[in-house]
């Protein structure tokens, strides 16, 4: 399953990406998903405004640092095995006079069951 979730007025994108597959008797599941939302847009006159927004920046740079989460779980019971890794952080880009600030979440997710898997 593919899904691409985007709005002309809204500032957010969302990429989903499932996968199902069986092998050996073992279901495994697989998630991926990126999703992006424009935080913020500053706008630049000059190289000089420039200058001093990117010195703001880096007075400021453990705000945007990125975080990356892994969990692990495995349940004897359910013969299940699960991961899930997350990058979450900020980037920006630069386009003609404008400054964009974009928040960002990426993440991955895997379980592997024996037998059937439940949605």
């Amino acid at each position: 399953m593919f899904r691409n979730l985007t709005s002309a007025g809204s500032r957010k994108k969302d990429i989903f990406l499932q996968e199902v597959f069986e092998n050996n008797g073992v279901m495994a599941k697989t998630e991926r998903r990126c999703f992006y939302y424009i935080k913020d847009v500053i706008q630049v006159e000059s190289p000089d405004d420039l200058k001093r927004w990117m010195d703001l920046q880096k007075e400021s740079a453990a705000n945007v640092k990125r975080h990356f989460y892994v969990f692990k779980e495995h349940n004897d019971k359910l013969g299940e095995d699960r991961l899930l890794c997350k990058i979450l952080g900020m980037f920006y880009i630069i386009v003609e006079n404008s400054v964009y600030a974009i928040a960002f979440l990426h993440s991955f997710r895997v379980s592997f069951a024996k037998g059937t898997m439940a949605k």
